[in-house]
Order: structure tokens, then C-alpha cells, then sequence
């Protein structure tokens, strides 16, 4: 079996997510495809991910993107919502729905809201959004009623019959505007694959942008049970078993070992700024590869959400944060000091300051940070507060 270094897997995992310098991508579509996605439970997100993997990227690419409807915005994978390309909504949508809208039905109704509530709502919310888009708050003043139309909004997205587009509020604003699915992919079949030929496919996509990857891995991204994880793979014929020294076995595409092989020794500093929720971050469920045990809790919460991350050549080094009032400022915490990239660290942080608020920011070290595991809920967003 091929044995590999974790400095030479974290190397080949940097160029295939679009993270070193000499593989930044010029197009949005192409990069959001070779990375499966972007997460965008938190609407900053995916901004500031493809800031990190875009030669000079702006703003209203993604957003040009999503108007065009070429990316689309869907809860899928671990039951929350990503931007994809339009090609795999109906893959993403067979592979996931069961799990997510089991949830989102058990949510509505400790909501309180009654069957009959939801079917009265939900066909006015249609009609309504005829030929349109609208926001929850135009939703709810046009339709002048007092209903709590989050979760009915939400789990018609998770049927099928809405779908989320662009905020006009902005690029920071978790307010989506819903349209009907019917008018606003009317050549996408949303039940297009059956469950199982949507998971294998689903699952090959995963190997493909995040590979290599364990078992444990692939179950944690796609919210598969292992059995059924470990079924699907043993029916691939294109995957190998390599080794990562220290760590274990570990499964890759035929394609990609000779690509791991190959890959260079990385003798500079490859400095990235990731956002809260990124995919680099997100798409492993085992961690050793890029981030020491003893500060795990500092990057991850309970409920596995990872916190806007400091990364070197592929390991996590510490975190960062930002923060607009009384002055744009960027918060550097670092797990250890070290003089040889701190230079570096500062010029990032500024450029992605820059980014988000267009204008010169403040960089602030910081001395300590509370573990997540020590923060309420949704901490992991304002790690450094």
C-alpha cells in the first residue's frame, strides 16, 4: 500500500481546493465545482471563500453567478445550506431530502404550526410568489398575516417547491429572496435520480473534490449512515487505499495517487484566511491532518461547526476574526508565535479586511481566546468577542 506524508497530503489538498497561490482559480463556476460547493448557512461565507481561492476576486461574481442561475442555493449535505452548480442540484436533492425534510417537518411542528396552517399558507406563498421573488418580510406584509412563516418557508424549500436566490440586502445578510422552483429552474428535474443512484454519485463527487478522505469522512460530510457509506464504495472501481504516515488508511481516486506523488515540496508559506464553515475545514470529519488535538476545542464547537481559521501550508495555526464598530478591525490569535510568517499573517489580514469592508482595517493581536466549547451556541461566528 502507498504510504504518503501528511505535509505531502496537505500540499495536494491545498492545490485541489483552490488554496495555493499557484492554483487560484480566474472563474467562479469552475472553482465552486472543483471544490463540490460552498457553504453558505452564514451568507459571508461563501464570499470570503472564493476571496481565498480567486485571482482578484469580487463580490458580484458569486452574485452574477446566482442571478444567472449557473449556482443555486440548496440545503443538502449535513443538513445545511450550500451554493452548487445548477448540473448537481438534482443529485444533491434525491441523496439528501429524506434525512432534511424529516427534520424540517419535525421543526415546523415544535414550532407549532398545524397541518392545516401550513397547507393554507404554503399555496398562498405560491401564488404570491408567482413570476417573482420575495423576501420573508414582503412575504408576510403582502400576505398581511401574523403566521410564522420561517418554518413553512423553509420546509417548502426543503420540498422542492421554493428555492432560496440572492439577498437584496446585500452580501452579509441571511435574508433570502425565495422564488418558485417551477419557474425558477424549469429545466432542472428535481426527482430526476432515485436515492441510491443520487448517494453513489454524490459520494464519487466527494472523493473527487476532497479525496483523499476515510469512511468516518465521507459519513460525517454527506450525513450517510457508514454502512451504507461503506456499501457505496466497496461499488466503486475507481478508488485505491493509500497510507497517511501516523494517521492510517485512507481512500483516494485512481487519479489522484500519482497526483500526490508528484506534488512538489512546498518550501513556502501558503497563508489563508478561511472563513467560519469553510470547506477546507468542513469536508473531514477526521482532523489530524491539519489541526493538533489539543486545540480542537478551539476551533470547533459542539456541534462541529468550525470557527474562521489561520492556515499555513494546509494546519490550522490559530484564528481570526472581524469586527466593524467602533473601527473595522481584524483579530489575530495565534496558537503559537512564530516571527517567520507573522509578516505575512498581518499583510492577509489586511487584504481580507480590505474586502470586506473596503476600506483600511486595524490588525489586533490577541493574547487568549475561550474555547468553543465554552462559548454558547453560535460562538464559532465571533470567536475572538
Amino acid at each position: 500500500m502507498v504510504e504518503y506524508q501528511v505535509s505531502q497530503l496537505n500540499n495536494f489538498l491545498l492545490r485541489k481546493q483552490h488554496l495555493s497561490e499557484e492554483t487560484k482559480g480566474e472563474d467562479v463556476l469552475q472553482v465552486a465545482k472543483d471544490i463540490w460547493g460552498l457553504h453558505a448557512t452564514y451568507a459571508s461565507t461563501p464570499y470570503l471563500s472564493l476571496f481565498n481561492r480567486i485571482i482578484n476576486f469580487r463580490k458580484e461574481s458569486l452574485d452574477r453567478e446566482l442571478l444567472e442561475k449557473r449556482l443555486v442555493k440548496i440545503r443538502c449535505v449535513r443538513k445545511t445550506v450550500h451554493i452548487i452548480p445548477k448540473e448537481n442540484v438534482s443529485i444533491a436533492f434525491s441523496a439528501t431530502k429524506e434525512s432534511i425534510q424529516i427534520n424540517s417537518e419535525k421543526y415546523y411542528k415544535f414550532i407549532g404550526v398545524a397541518e392545516r396552517e401550513y397547507e393554507e399558507v404554503s399555496k398562498s406563498i405560491l401564488k404570491l410568489l408567482q413570476n417573482r421573488g420575495m423576501n420573508t418580510s414582503e412575504i408576510k406584509k403582502e400576505l398581511n398575516t401574523e403566521a410564522n412563516l420561517f418554518p413553512i418557508i423553509n420546509i417548502m424549500c426543503d420540498l422542492g417547491i421554493l428555492v432560496r436566490g440572492l439577498s437584496k440586502a446585500g452580501w452579509k445578510s441571511n435574508s433570502h429572496t425565495y422564488y418558485r422552483v417551477d419557474e425558477y429552474l424549469p429545466d432542472v428535474n428535481l426527482n430526476k435520480y432515485s436515492q441510491e443512484g443520487a448517494r453513489k454519485i454524490l459520494v464519487s463527487q466527494y472523493l473527487a473534490s476532497f479525496g483523499p478522505v476515510t469512511i468516518t469522512d465521507i459519513s460525517w460530510w454527506t450525513g450517510f449512515p457508514k454502512t451504507q457509506v461503506r456499501k457505496i464504495v466497496d461499488g466503486l472501481s475507481d478508488l485505491e487505499h493509500v497510507t497517511i504516515y501516523g494517521i492510517g488508511e485512507h481512500i483516494v481516486s485512481e487519479k489522484d495517487v500519482n497526483k500526490i506523488k508528484n506534488v512538489s515540496e512546498n518550501n513556502n508559506h501558503d497563508i489563508n484566511l478561511l472563513p467560519a464553515l469553510d470547506p477546507y475545514i468542513m469536508g473531514y470529519k477526521e482532523r489530524d491532518r491539519y489541526l493538533d488535538k489539543e486545540y480542537f476545542n478551539y476551533i470547533f464547537d459542539r456541534a462541529g461547526s468550525g470557527t474562521t481559521t489561520i492556515v499555513n501550508n494546509g494546519k490550522i495555526i490559530g484564528v481570526w476574526g472581524f469586527e466593524e464598530k467602533p473601527i473595522p478591525l481584524i483579530k489575530i490569535f495565534m496558537f503559537e508565535e512564530d516571527g517567520r510568517i507573522s509578516k505575512e499573517i498581518e499583510k492577509k489580514a489586511k487584504e481580507i479586511g480590505n474586502f470586506i469592508y473596503e476600506k483600511e482595517v486595524i490588525v489586533k493581536k490577541c493574547d487568549d481566546m475561550t474555547p468553543l466549547d465554552k462559548r454558547t451556541t453560535g460562538g464559532f461566528m465571533t470567536p475572538l468577542k
